[in-house]
């Protein structure tokens, strides 16, 4: 049965090997003077203590060679070297050799036309940094503006200039639509007229001649007003009745305010 393989221990260099053998015996020495403490008389040395630390010394040493197998040095097998392999002493005395390739002028070429289209992209991503921002903002003005005058041309043509046209499709200005009287309208354009019916002549009396009328009337001419239609009657003007009450409509009101402050919270972003 064949034994599992392990993955080896990598090393850059040289130089790891020898700085881990070197804290071994750092570290054992540290241990012995611990357990065998110099003694203040340094003319003679502790024969105990000079035999353990020579035992000590030669089990790092064939721990580290037991290991040399089952690690790699820079990529390369140490295991490789021979039948024999190779030994801890060489390879803690052996040195790193620095090694040059030739020089390639088209791969420098190409080195330095990267940094060339880098430094390129880094000054044009500065220069969108300062302009994007400014060009944005104006161009969403733009179209703030054109959707505004857009919506004021609409509310314009919904209003009394293109709703008072009574002589053969003939526009009349909003002044002279007021001006008109509900014989003229009744005769030119007699869906205007709300007609509602009654159970008998009495009821309809009672209905134009009283109060329920009048309330019934100012109802209707609020509705019409909040629809953005203009009303017609002696009492009506342009732009106001006699409370203060807009003929514009409500709903092209509101959408203004709503793209004022939508337009308010992208500049707020920027």
């Amino acid at each position: 049965m064949q034994a599992p393989h392990h993955r080896k221990i990598e090393l850059q260099s040289t130089a790891d090997l020898a700085y881990l053998y070197t804290n071994a015996l750092n570290l054992s020495r540290q241990k012995l003077d611990l357990h065998f403490p110099p003694s203040a008389n340094n003319d003679s040395d502790d024969p105990m203590k000079a035999r353990v630390r020579g035992l000590v010394d030669e089990f790092i040493a064939k721990t580290f060679t037991s290991a040399i197998p089952s690690i790699s040095i820079n990529g390369l097998d140490t295991s490789a070297a021979g039948k024999k392999g190779i030994q801890l002493a060489d390879l803690l005395s052996m040195r790193e050799q620095v090694e040059y390739e030739p020089y390639d002028s088209q791969l420098a070429a190409r080195v330095t036309s990267l940094y060339a289209q880098l430094e390129s992209l880094t000054t044009t991503v500065a220069q969108m940094r300062r302009d994007a921002p400014v060009k944005a903002a104006k161009k969403y003005a733009k179209m703030l503006r054109d959707a505004l005058e857009e919506d004021d041309k609409q509310v314009a043509g919904d209003g009394a200039d293109a709703d008072y046209k009574l002589y053969g499709g003939e526009d009349l200005d909003s002044k002279d639509a007021a001006s008109l009287d509900w014989a003229q309208i009744q005769q030119h354009r007699p869906e205007w007229i709300l007609d509602v019916p009654f159970g008998s002549e009495r009821e309809r009396e009672r209905w134009c001649d009283g109060e329920i009328g009048e309330v019934y009337a100012d109802g209707l001419k609020t509705l019409v007003r909040l629809q953005g239609e203009a009303t017609l009657g002696k009492d009506d003007s342009d732009s106001e009745d006699g409370n203060g009450h807009s003929s514009k409509g409500l709903a092209a009101t509101v959408g203004k305010v709503e793209r004022a402050r939508q337009a308010a919270e992208v500049v707020e972003k920027m």
